[in-house]
């Protein structure tokens, strides 16, 4: 083994030693690069998927696909506070500020309406967002238990708990079950620090009632209630089933 003296003595052998160093630091650089590209294609093989089941379960009803604040038409005074505070959701929204909003009301008066005018916004500002029903959330939830199914139930609830922004439409229609129940609390849970829209045609205690203590007092964390009475849009032709 060469000794120091050897080495001072030796300057090609200095330089040697030099050019070991720097070919181990840029060895270690390219793999450090190829480590970061290789997870940055992960991620954004993972997102694409991710992306396929947003855009499967962001099952907007087709009367609420032109659903929009600038035709949504309130009637009274509490629905027109009712269009304000969606529309100021929409423009003051930030991930990293958890808030939430319970839409509730009678039938026909335009929850389902503003929820989807909000998510709109927020999709065209950049930010994710899913809009699905509570019972039809719940179908996909058992679909992914057939083996055929193309992505599972862990994923599905990822994505949903990933998303910007969630919308639970009909919350409190679905059945009772205990299953049902348990269900919907891993994705109220899930939920917590992010944001979610939920629309119910049920006040507070019947909603509580439906879907168990538990939900209710998660669902109620960082939740601004926005109560909604007023006119029928379907009396008024807008469009069947619009809530």
């Amino acid at each position: 083994m060469k000794s120091i003296r050897d080495l001072l003595n030796n300057p090609n052998m200095i330089m040697d030693s030099e050019a070991l160093e720097a070919f181990k630091r840029q060895r270690e650089a390219e793999e450090r690069a190829m480590v970061e590209r290789i997870m940055r294609e992960n991620a954004a093989a993972r997102q694409a998927k991710l992306q396929r089941i947003f855009d499967e379960n962001s099952l907007i009803p087709p009367v609420l696909r032109k659903a929009t604040f600038e035709n949504y038409q309130p009637t009274n005074t509490e629905l027109r506070v009712a269009k304000e505070t969606g529309i100021e959701y929409a423009e003051t929204f930030r991930p990293d500020e958890s808030k939430n909003l319970l839409l509730t009301g009678d039938y026909g008066v335009g929850k389902s309406h503003l929820a989807v005018s909000v998510l709109k916004r927020l999709i065209e500002r950049g930010f994710t967002g899913i809009f699905i029903t509570v019972p039809e959330l719940l179908t996909k939830i058992r679909s992914t238990y057939n083996r055929d199914s193309n992505h599972t139930e862990l994923e599905l609830l990822e994505t949903i708990k990933a998303v910007d922004c969630l919308v639970l439409d009909d919350v409190g229609t679905e059945n009772g079950s205990d299953w049902a129940v348990s269900k919907l609390f891993e994705v109220v849970d899930g939920r917590l620090g992010k944001h979610t829209i939920y629309t119910t045609n049920l006040d507070s205690v019947a909603l509580e009632k439906k879907i168990g203590e538990r939900n209710f007092s998660r669902l109620m964390f960082d939740t601004i209630p926005v109560v909604m009475k007023g006119e029928d849009y379907r009396r008024r032709g807008f469009g069947r089933g619009d809530q």
